[in-house]
């Protein structure tokens, strides 16, 4: 099935990215979520105070969302003009959407029209150099699975560094770098008390490229800085 009709009939039900939407400014009212998915982060994004609209290719997606009470359009933002007017939101969301595009910096710098001089840019890409996923290169295994870092729909892969420089490389001024993820406990994780929060907030901030999962890049973007395709 030619990309990306793959993704019309599919439905992303997940619990979003809290870290990602708390980074939003609230003073930043009007949010786009472009590939939104089952509206996990408009759902949070709303209940923060802002003003939400979702843009998915999935009809079964849009129904969702719309009958959850948010805005959702339905584009194909690949192929087509996102239906929104010119510096029409104060802010986009990217939340694992860039790494299934052919050519995320193009989208990337179409999208960016859509925003309003100064706004912001926040997005989450998985991290292809997490611990666990290093070792399975280590084992000699390159997969793909049906959901995860090697969802077999990913057509780009970003590191800690690399998910930075495709936001840079489009104009947008990079104001928090950081990722999210937990240290390996295994076994010892249920008896490791307050201890395993601390190491799961602390390793991914000193070594983030090896134990974040989520890579959250966040920014603003001025006209001159960078101007859409």
């Amino acid at each position: 099935m030619p990309f990306p009709d793959v993704y019309r009939d599919r439905v992303y039900e997940n619990e979003g990215v809290p870290a990602l939407v708390e980074l939003v400014d609230p003073s930043l009212r009007r949010v786009v979520d472009l590939g939104c998915g089952a509206g996990a982060n408009l759902r949070l994004l709303r209940e923060r105070g802002h003003e939400v609209t979702g843009i998915t290719l999935s009809e079964k997606e849009a129904a969702i969302v719309r009958n959850r009470g948010m805005a959702c359009l339905v584009c194909d933002i690949v192929r087509e003009g996102i239906p929104l007017l010119d510096a029409s939101a104060d802010a986009l969301v990217f939340s694992h959407v860039l790494e299934h595009l052919e050519q995320p910096a193009e989208v990337l710098r179409r999208s960016l029209r859509l925003l309003r001089p100064g706004g912001g840019v926040y997005a989450a890409f998985p991290n292809a150099l997490q611990f666990r996923q290093r070792w399975e290169f280590l084992r000699g295994r390159f997969r793909y699975t049906e959901t995860g870092i090697m969802d077999r729909t990913h057509l780009r892969f970003f590191d800690f560094q690399s998910a930075r420089e495709l936001l840079e490389g489009c104009g947008v001024r990079v104001t928090v770098h950081e990722a999210v993820g937990h240290f390996p406990l295994g076994p010892l994780r249920p008896i490791a008390g307050r201890f395993a929060g601390r190491l799961d907030s602390f390793a991914p901030r000193r070594w983030p490229g090896l134990f974040g999962f989520h890579v959250l890049v966040a920014g603003t973007w001025h006209p001159g800085s960078g101007p859409p395709a």
